[in-house]
């Protein structure tokens, strides 16, 4: 090895902590339809306790404050998707407008917000759209995210699309 490479990999090994705290964003938008009454719709898609037995990906959810719908509420909830990991992080409910919106703050493995919205999308038919803005904390992740960011996008769209397969004879039957 020559002194250029010792000083590039001691470079490298004094800035690695840094490349492995900087967060990956991610932005997605999720739109299910139902044809539901609103009440139902919210009830089930909100009845995030019951997801484990509904929702494959959803490993454990455990509400520790609150009923999970109303400010104040906290949910720790364990997800894993199809690759081989899993993500642990808390919900805290900092707004809800029943029956139109619940805006959720995320810690721990995923950080920022999740927001649900509520609305008539034709008649008979509820719109449920969840906004999930959130960064990764997991040091790995980040790593690889540059490299593998489509695949742990098309991973989020497949959990979601269980859940809307989950959810929806709970909404509809």
């Amino acid at each position: 090895m020559v002194v250029e490479d010792v000083e590039e990999l001691h470079d490298v090994e004094e800035h690695l902590p840094k490349i492995l705290r900087v967060a990956e964003t991610y932005h997605f938008v999720t739109d299910w339809r139902f044809r539901a009454p609103l009440q139902k719709v919210w009830s089930v898609v909100l009845d995030i306790e019951r997801y484990p037995g509904w929702w494959k990906n959803f490993r454990r959810v455990t509400i520790t404050r609150g009923d999970g719908k109303s400010v104040g509420s906290v949910i720790e909830c364990e997800v894993r998707g199809s690759l081989p990991y899993s993500l642990k992080y808390a919900l805290e409910v900092k707004e809800a407008d029943q029956y139109r919106q619940i805006l959720l703050l995320s810690t721990g493995d995923l950080v920022g917000t999740g927001r649900w919205e509520f609305s008539d999308a034709e008649p008979s038919v509820i719109k449920a759209v969840y906004y999930w803005n959130v960064a990764t904390t997991n040091p790995i992740l980040n790593l690889v995210a540059p490299l593998a960011k489509g695949a742990l996008a098309r991973n989020h769209e497949r959990v979601m699309a269980n859940g809307y397969a989950a959810l929806r004879p709970h909404v509809e039957g």
